[in-house]
């Protein structure tokens, strides 16, 4: 995708806008997509979980889901825009969704803040989202539902630097409004590698563990 995208902005005769909503871009990246998320279903033996593609523009969700009707017909996709469609029609939309019956949910701005549906454990995001909204997109997969604990994100919009500054500036307003009671939550944010290797941690002294005899393994 990345490929596509740089050859053909570098010839100078298309902007990224345009080869991001075109065919030849959106083909490879809803493959991608409907893979990745049958692949899930099949690894979490979980037919019922949800996911939502976030658009680089409304004019990609719109040819995303023209594709995805033509080309995937043993899923069932809704897109969600807020010129699309009355207001009936997007909350029909939304309650297909929360009743099972739309796989994947195919978004520009709309529902990425305030939307509460346990199973959407796939978010797909085609583009960068700043600031607040991109904290609160991305905890819209958080939530627990059946044997998941939390979600997934796909970044196809390389999020990890506004993610990171995001984060930060709430770390700091956070500390400011906490003061001297700040340590005790210090060890909430953690980069990813220090939780990995907590986690190594855990089980490495987990597996010592005498769990057949019960008066060693109280102590």
């Amino acid at each position: 995708l990345q490929d596509i995208l740089e050859k053909e902005v570098s010839k100078g005769s298309v902007t990224e806008s345009e080869v991001l909503k075109s065919k030849d871009y959106v083909t490879p990246l809803l493959k991608y997509i409907v893979e990745d998320f049958k692949n899930s279903r099949l690894m979490h033996d979980d037919n019922s979980m949800g996911g939502m593609i976030v658009a680089h523009s409304t004019d990609q969700a719109r040819e995303i889901f023209k594709q995805a009707k033509e080309s995937y017909k043993d899923m069932s996709f809704a897109l969600i825009l807020s010129d699309e469609g009355s207001k009936d029609e997007r909350r029909d939309s939304i309650l297909d969704f929360e009743e099972e019956k739309v796989d994947i949910l195919i978004v520009y701005r709309m529902l990425l803040t305030g939307f509460d549906q346990h199973r959407l454990k796939k978010l797909y995001l085609g583009r960068l989202i700043k600031a607040e909204n991109l904290l609160q997109a991305v905890t819209r997969v958080n939530r627990t539902y059946n044997n998941f604990s939390y979600g997934y994100i796909v970044d196809f919009a390389d999020i990890k630097k506004e993610f990171d500054k995001t984060n930060q500036l709430y770390l700091e307003e956070l500390k400011e409004e906490l003061g001297d009671e700040f340590e005790r939550y210090q060890e909430m944010f953690v980069s990813f590698e220090e939780a990995e290797g907590r986690i190594k941690q855990i089980k490495e002294k987990l597996f010592f563990f005498d769990t057949e005899n019960k008066e060693n393994f109280v102590y």
